[in-house]
């Protein structure tokens, strides 16, 4: 298997997009809350109680949408970094294979004439 090594970048953009959400978020929040009603009647004031109410609820919503994006941001970095950690210990006992037991029939001043 194989993978990009840009995955690593996008998995910290997709993160910082998911706290950036989350942090308008919380500024929308404060401006859904505490909203005067149109009126002094009582339908007006239950229509900004159940304005609120609904507000909250989508705000929480997003911002658990949010929060599963920055968890797949974390999850392409930790992979990206598997990937990495998994490729350089295979280059590295390669390296080292290839300097312990060289082929068959192989000369360095062949390669590297003195």
């Amino acid at each position: 298997m194989s993978f990009h090594p840009v995955v690593a970048d996008i998995g910290g953009q997709v993160f910082d997009i998911g706290s950036q959400a989350v942090e308008a978020a919380s500024k929308a929040s404060k401006s859904v809350t505490g909203l005067a009603p149109a009126g002094a009647d009582e339908v007006s004031a239950q229509a900004v109680i159940a304005f609120e109410a609904e507000a909250a609820s989508i705000l929480s919503l997003n911002k658990a949408a949010q929060e599963e994006l920055m968890r797949a941001g974390e999850a392409f970095t930790q992979i990206a970094q598997t990937y990495t950690e998994a490729d350089q210990a295979a280059a590295d006992a390669l390296v080292f294979d290839a300097l312990l037991w060289p082929a068959p029939g192989f000369s360095p001043g062949a390669w590297f004439p003195a």
